[in-house]
């Protein structure tokens, strides 16, 4: 997915995957050795033979990050391949780990306290996204993480020469949004009507 539409990684801090084996050694071997991280594969079955398919087309991934049981909170991270951008597919993936997330234990869920979405600042469909599925948008963190070269980043240089540094990485803002677990009763119906939505 990645090296057929690069332009999905123009706002993520995510490696560049030209193979299987750049896949295992940047992305899995980080993500399986850590508790606070897991990462999915969405596969839309309805696209691919109809309702109630078994089989399906991988559609994208999403994730969850930053994970901390004891204070009951995680990170959703979504990337949807293009042709299955503006459908069904992201609405749903989402939706269902809303619910998976914020629903209490007596309703099959984690019963998490808050899930949070975190974009780069310039990301205008990540950040439509998220107002979308009911996310509440707390702000702007400035400068809030390095960011690789060759993308949208802002520039250190400033930051290199103040520092008297070699070099200094990129930057980037990034817009912070979330759900808590107190509002979630009133916004979970309007995720389930997004996700009933005809695309």
């Amino acid at each position: 997915m990645l090296k057929a539409h690069p332009e999905l990684v123009t706002f993520v801090a995510f490696p560049i995957i030209n193979t299987e084996e750049d896949f295992m050694e940047e992305v899995y071997k980080s993500i399986s050795s850590s508790s606070a991280d897991c990462l999915y594969a969405v596969i839309d079955k309805v696209a691919a033979s109809g309702e109630g398919s078994t089989s399906g087309k991988f559609a994208g991934v999403i994730s969850l990050t930053s994970t901390d049981p004891s204070n009951a909170v995680t990170e959703i991270g979504v990337m949807i391949s293009p042709a299955f951008q503006r459908t069904h597919v992201a609405t749903n993936a989402i939706g269902l780990f809303l619910l998976w997330i914020l629903d209490p234990p007596s309703a099959g869920g984690l019963g998490l306290r808050r899930v949070v979405w975190q974009t780069h600042a310039d990301n205008a469909g990540s950040r439509r996204t998220a107002l979308r599925m009911g996310f509440e948008f707390e702000g702007v963190a400035r400068w809030q993480r390095t960011f690789p070269g060759g993308r949208i980043a802002l520039s250190a240089e400033a930051l290199r020469v103040r520092n008297g540094t070699k070099e200094e990485q990129p930057g980037r803002h990034t817009a912070v949004f979330s759900i808590v677990w107190d509002e979630w009763e009133e916004k979970r119906p309007k995720v389930l009507a997004q996700m009933e939505r005809k695309h």
